[in-house]
C-alpha cells in the first residue's frame, strides 16, 4: 500500500525538486537564505506541526487530564453532586491543557519565525499553483 506524507516539508521539497533550474522558479540565493538554513527551518518548522498534529499523544494526555478529578472525587463520597463536578472539573482541566499546548505550539512558531524563509516557501507554491496542469 502506498502512504503518501501530505505534510509542508514533503511538499515544498517536491516542488523544489520539480521545479529547480526553471525559468522563474525561486532561487534561494536571492533570500539572503543557506541551504543549511533552509533545510534547518523546513525541519524545524515541520517537527513543530507534527506536534501539534499527534493524535494518539494529544487524545492519551486530554483523557489523563480528564480523569484527574474522578481520581480525586473517588477518595470522597460518591454522589451524583461529586460526579457532575468532576465532570466539570475534567471539561475544564482540558480546556486550560488545550490553551496551553496552543499557546506553546504559536510561541514556538514565532520564536522560530525567518520572515526570508517564509517568502521563499510561499513564492515556491505560488509558482506550483501557477504551473499548468
Amino acid at each position: 500500500m502506498d502512504n503518501i506524507l501530505d505534510d509542508m516539508e514533503h511538499r515544498v521539497r517536491k516542488i523544489i525538486a520539480e521545479h529547480r533550474g526553471e525559468a522563474g522558479f525561486p532561487e534561494l540565493e536571492a533570500y539572503g537564505v543557506t541551504e543549511e538554513q533552509f533545510d534547518d527551518y523546513l525541519f524545524d518548522k515541520q517537527a513543530i506541526i507534527d506536534d501539534d498534529d499527534s493524535l494518539k499523544k494529544k487524545y492519551t494526555i486530554y483523557s489523563i487530564v480528564f480523569l484527574i478529578p474522578f481520581v480525586v472525587i473517588a477518595f470522597y463520597d460518591t454522589t451524583v453532586k461529586n460526579t457532575l463536578i468532576a465532570v466539570g472539573s475534567g471539561i475544564v482541566l482540558c480546556f486550560i491543557y488545550y490553551l496551553i499546548t496552543m499557546l506553546i505550539s504559536k510561541i514556538r512558531m514565532s520564536r522560530l519565525n525567518n520572515e526570508a524563509i517564509e517568502r521563499y516557501i510561499a513564492d515556491i507554491i505560488r509558482f506550483q499553483d501557477q504551473q499548468p496542469g
